[in-house]
């Protein structure tokens, strides 16, 4: 409900509470700027009890887009009230909050139901509009609990296993497929206990890591530690020659050999004549990901029963030499993954090791079974945010970090790429029993290159000076396969570059970061091949590629309704009609495209490539499910099919339809 605001604001509405200081601080802050004002509550979206201490912040945009100074920062009392005074109008009010326990929420559209996605906040959200005077009395916020996995890992005998590596993965759509995705990662106590907090409603496996990370004695290269989300090594590794005290976190083998010790659980004494280790172990102490029990949590549910009892298996040493690209592989990242989780970030394999200088590398304790050699320079993270949730590899170092967060699909990505190795790829399938694997051979193949300039078709376009990049984006979003890319290499108008590092898959070329500029055209040889991308697989080196950008494209604008035509709240999704286009997209779709409507039931889509289009409004809880090809078709029937091309402006009232998925 909204309200004239009188002469008495009535800011003593919220003068009792812990948060009295910051709302009255607030005021300051807009002092004189003007005479409108928002007030709300902020309560649980399940029981709706109100929620104290959530901070609330409050961001104002003008039209066109232009953010407004106002940025202000509230907590809410004890009956989770809050207020904001002295604004100014605005087209445009969006309003977050923010606690502990719970998702990211905003005024009229509570957030975090959805499993797996990364919570944000679209520029086309549910708003406010205020004019002068007036008093926005009911912008109140839901917001959704989080849950928490935790248990107790311990060893054989039963005794704790202390700073052991925990870690939780889902499923989540990727480029229209489905791929398992890693979250959050935590340590056990000293009691082996421990606990994953904040994790959003949904199915989880959960996993204690351990990976068997090999280094030749002759290893050079400094300290080494293993940052997994925080987690620390327990020791430094430092190669022969350094002081004596700061040595034994490693394990000389077979004096060519040492088996370094992490965070990871720590082999066991030999048993017999065979060295052992703990295996990584999916819940209920499961090897492998296919005979793992789910973990599913409803909205705030929390498990506390995860437990594992790990026990030590014999292991075998796996050893070989690169048969092709020696030249290329010195010191290279090998790493022994289990089938179908190549594309997973460091701490999933089993075990890790360096290419030596003649060619050979040796894996030290490897548990019996099935496994992918995967040699490649590059190594990602994949999940909702990939901050603070990555891992050094043993023996990687030294690397160049590269972190992303696609907004349009949820995705935080972070690689890491190395010099080591950095032309060359390979993978193998290694099988291993109960005896020693030797006399692998490894044929390392030569990555491809792409060589071209950037074209932009706007006569304002940027300072040739300023720096861009251009990206080669796997299309099936595979992050095993690398994102290779580059900042241009000329600093002039040729704006020529260079890419290599392309792997065995299809790449799609992506420009970043100038707001409201995209790939207009990829022009190999004279033949377009923007959505086909380029291979890799072929070997061959891509030269004189055009890559045009333009701020041009169609617009897309209307307003939302429900089913008796008034102004309704809502998704309104976009996507081709082509349904080979609903997959592999890479991480940063052109074609498929979703916003949300403002509390008036107006929506905005722009620019968009020309093409044929459906597009259907959905409620608002089912915007993120444009990423399943499944929704997409069932939602076919209930869509509006539109041709687009550069230049129109067209405009198209919808009608909020709820898709069903069968």
């Amino acid at each position: 409900m909204r309200r004239a605001l009188g002469t008495a604001l009535g800011v003593a509405l919220l003068a009792t509470g812990p948060a009295a200081g910051q709302q009255e601080a607030a005021g300051r802050q807009a002092a004189a700027t003007g005479t409108a004002a928002i007030s709300g509550v902020v309560s649980d979206a399940v029981t709706g009890r109100p929620i104290a201490g959530a901070g609330v912040s409050l961001f104002g945009v003008e039209p066109g887009g232009q953010e407004l100074a106002i940025r202000l920062s509230v907590l809410t009392d004890t009956r989770g009230r809050f207020v904001f005074v002295n604004l100014p109008s605005a087209p445009r009010y969006t309003l977050i909050a923010t606690h502990p326990s719970y998702a990211v929420g905003d005024y009229a559209r509570p957030a975090g139901a959805s499993t797996g996605a990364l919570i944000r906040v679209d520029d086309q959200d549910l708003s406010i509009t205020l004019a002068d005077g007036e008093w926005m009395r009911e912008a109140n916020i839901r917001m959704f609990r989080l849950g928490a996995i935790g248990g107790r890992v311990t060893d054989e005998r039963g005794e704790a296993l202390v700073g052991a590596a925990v870690r939780i993965f889902s499923h989540r759509m990727v480029a229209g497929r489905q791929q398992l995705v890693p979250g959050a990662v935590v340590a056990t106590d000293d009691r082996g206990v421990y606990r994953i907090p904040r994790v959003q409603p949904g199915r989880y496996f959960v996993a204690v890591l351990s990976v068997q990370a090999t280094v030749p004695v002759g290893v050079a290269d400094g300290p080494r530690t293993l940052p997994l989300g925080g987690l620390e090594t327990r020791r430094p590794y430092t190669p022969p020659g350094s002081p004596p005290d700061a040595r034994g976190a490693s394990v000389d083998v077979n004096g060519r050999h040492r088996l370094v010790l992490t965070n990871f659980a720590t082999p066991p004494p030999p048993g017999g004549d065979r060295q052992r280790a703990y295996a990584p172990a999916f819940y209920p102490n499961a090897r492998t990901l296919s005979e793992a029990q789910g973990i599913d949590l409803d909205v705030g549910a929390s498990r506390a029963d995860v437990d594992f009892q790990l026990a030590p298996v014999p292991t075998a040493t796996v050893s070989g030499r690169v048969t092709r690209g020696v030249e290329g592989a010195a010191n290279m990242l090998l790493r022994l993954m289990a089938p179908g989780s190549e594309h997973l970030g460091f701490g999933s394999e089993m075990g890790t090791t360096l290419v030596e200088a003649d060619g050979s590398f040796t894996f030290l304790n490897v548990p019996a079974g099935a496994y992918t050699l995967v040699a490649s320079p590059a190594v990602a993270d994949t999940g909702g945010s990939p901050a603070g949730r990555l891992a050094w590899s043993v023996g990687y170092g030294p690397a160049l970090g590269l972190s992303m967060v696609y907004e349009a699909t949820g995705t935080g990505v972070m690689w890491w790429r190395s010099e080591a190795g950095a032309t060359v790829w390979g993978r193998m399938p290694v099988s291993v029993g109960d005896a020693n694997v030797t006399g692998l051979e490894l044929a390392l193949q030569r990555s491809a290159s792409v060589r071209g300039r950037v074209v932009f078709d706007d006569s304002n376009q940027p300072d040739p000076a300023q720096r861009f990049l251009i990206m080669l984006e796997p299309a099936n979003a595979d992050t095993s396969l690398g994102v290779p890319n580059t900042h241009t290499a000329a600093y002039d108008e040729t704006h020529a570059f260079s890419i290599g590092g392309l792997q065995d898959g299809r790449y799609l070329v992506r420009f970043q970061p100038f707001r409201g500029w995209r790939v207009k055209s990829v022009l190999v040889n004279g033949i377009d091949v923007t959505d086909t991308g380029l291979d890799g697989s072929l070997g061959q080196d891509y030269d004189k590629v055009l890559v045009t950008v333009t701020k041009a494209g169609a617009a897309l604008s209307g307003v939302v309704r429900d089913r008796d035509g008034r102004p309704a709240a809502g998704a309104v999704i976009l996507f081709p009609v082509d349904p080979q286009r609903w997959v592999d997209y890479g991480l940063t779709p052109d074609r498929l495209k979703s916003t949300s409507a403002r509390s008036s039931g107006a929506y905005a889509l722009s620019p968009i490539s020309e093409g044929d289009y459906y597009v259907v409004a959905v409620p608002q809880g089912q915007g993120d499910a444009w990423q399943d090809p499944k929704f997409l078709a069932a939602a076919v029937p209930a869509a509006t099919r539109i041709s687009l091309t550069t230049g129109d402006a067209r405009s198209q009232d919808l009608r909020v339809s709820e898709v069903v998925v069968r």
